[in-house]
């Protein structure tokens, strides 16, 4: 399948709308029915888990010598890459027994 590219600027197409809103929707269903030892997270935090865990993150050195570790964002994927970023994030969930029940 060959990539959309925009027709000003050339860059590869980034994901939906639709497919923002399903991705959400799947992080809504997984913070409510995941709650490992017992603690309930809200869909950002898993967002945050699942950029760390699928695309990385970057550590960095703080003036108190602590280290942040900044996860990579979904925000630049194309849409290729959020396939398969939302592909993994699904698989995760069906191994945990959550599914999406989303009708477009």
């Amino acid at each position: 399948m060959k990539q959309q590219r925009c027709p000003t600027c050339g860059r590869l197409k980034k994901r939906s709308t639709d497919a923002n809103r399903r991705y959400w929707a799947l992080l809504a269903e997984i913070a409510q029915e995941l709650k490992p030892q017992g603690a309930q997270y809200s869909s950002e935090t898993w967002h945050k888990y699942f950029c760390q865990r699928f695309l990385g993150a970057d550590e960095v050195k703080l003036p108190n010598e602590k280290t942040l570790i900044i996860p990579h964002g979904s925000s630049d994927l194309d849409t290729a890459e959020f396939n398969d970023f939302m592909s993994r994030v699904e698989s995760f969930g069906a191994e945990h027994c959550v599914y999406l029940d989303f009708q477009e």
